[in-house]
């Protein structure tokens, strides 16, 4: 799988005590602000996972997702994760889970482009 179809991060998923927490990568060939990426739909298990409450974590900073079209100067840098936090998502450590992850890129540079990557892999919780 080429970097830029891959995000999930190796990271993976692991459970929280306030829920579940994915790593996910950037599916682009050079940084670009939050505010050009949208998390389109999380599925665990071929269920989806309701997203009202997510946030994206990136260092030090915490965005719901409506939160991250606002976020023009923070870049997400192609080697680095962020991560997906569902408050609430339940998942024991230990556990295989087939987790399906959608993202949408926007780039900034091509007006109109709107790139659709979903990747599913087999996780085991940590």
């Amino acid at each position: 799988m080429l970097p830029v179809e891959r995000i999930i991060g190796e990271e993976g998923l692991a459970a929280r005590e306030q829920g579940l927490r994915l790593a996910m990568r950037l599916p682009w060939y050079r940084s670009l602000p939050f505010s050009t990426v949208e998390v389109g739909a999380l599925a665990i298990d071929g269920e989806a996972v309701d997203l009202a409450d997510a946030r994206v974590e990136f260092d030090d900073h915490s965005w719901t997702l409506a939160e991250m079209a606002e976020q023009i100067d923070a870049f997400w840098f192609v080697r680095d994760s962020a991560f997906l936090v569902v408050p609430g998502k339940a998942v024991a450590p230990g556990e295989d889970h087939a987790v399906t992850l959608t993202l949408f890129v926007n780039p900034p540079y091509i007006p109109g482009m709107k790139r659709h990557n979903t990747q599913t892999a087999q996780l085991r919780v940590q």
